[in-house]
């Protein structure tokens, strides 16, 4: 009898500790809720989709993730879609007014990890939250950069191990990449840059930026003509995976480096 209290009592404590360890992102959302939750992500989707045309979209779509949060505020995807938003506001700000730019990156971050607490197995969320750590860290005094870095790294690699071929993990291959390439000796890892590099440009082909950054890795490997081999490929893709990124940022950036090899 002893022994089977004992148990009951530990099975009722058990649950007890699930209920209340439940994370937050586990409420239930009504169907009516979640068509509209559903409605604004695509809404807001569509508008980041033109931001190259129109940069005052990012502002449209940042309008609709708030009536996001208004609807759900405990909604791990909404905070990441908010930190998405901010990080490209901040990267067509950040030319202009470095300061300006890294409060939204600061802003973006903070997202990030409020999505990471709500669902600590979120792809989205944790990519964008080592994409944002990276950016700092790009933009930080040497000793706070590699805590960042190396923050960074933890993230982009948790996301690979929780999802290979989730489309945030390609982009964290690419990432991390950038961060074996561009940083100093000793964190610098050419060898397993080529080999992320390599890996997201066969998982998505047409993902401009993997294609511009193996160029990088090529030229910092001093082989100039696979180099000049990447980056036409790049400039060649015709549908890319995000087009608002290849006309912004990766075909100009293809087409400086390839001064650099010609």
């Amino acid at each position: 009898m002893k022994k089977t209290f004992l148990i009951k009592k530990m099975m009722a404590f058990v649950l007890i500790m699930v209920v209340y360890c439940l994370p937050l992102y586990a409420e239930t959302l009504s169907p009516e809720k979640q068509n509209q939750l559903n409605a604004y992500f695509q809404q807001a989707w569509k508008l980041l989709g033109q931001m190259h045309k129109d940069v005052s979209n990012l502002d449209k779509a940042s309008a609709i993730y708030q009536k996001a949060l208004a609807l759900a505020p405990n909604h791990a995807k909404t905070y990441w879609k908010v930190a998405e938003i901010s990080f490209k506001k901040a990267q067509e700000l950040e030319p202009r007014d470095k300061k300006a730019a890294k409060k939204l990156y600061d802003q973006a971050l903070e997202n990030a990890k409020k999505a990471v607490s709500l669902n600590p197995n979120s792809v989205g969320a944790i990519y964008w939250m080592g994409t944002c750590e990276a950016k700092l860290a790009d933009l930080a005094g040497i000793f706070k950069a590699m805590s960042l870095v190396k923050s960074a790294k933890k993230n982009f690699k948790k996301c690979i191990e929780l999802d290979p071929k989730n489309r945030f993990s390609i982009l964290s291959r690419v990432i991390l990449a950038v961060l074996y390439t561009e940083t100093p000796w000793p964190m610098r890892d050419l060898g397993e840059a080529d080999k992320l590099t390599a890996k997201a440009v066969e998982m998505d082909p047409n993902l401009t930026l993997a294609s511009v950054k193996r160029a990088r890795v090529h030229i910092k490997n001093k082989d100039k003509d696979l180099a000049k081999k990447e980056l036409q490929r790049c400039l060649n893709i015709k549908k890319p995976t995000y087009v608002w990124d290849s006309v912004l940022y990766d075909w100009p950036e293809a087409k400086e480096l390839m001064k650099q090899v010609n």
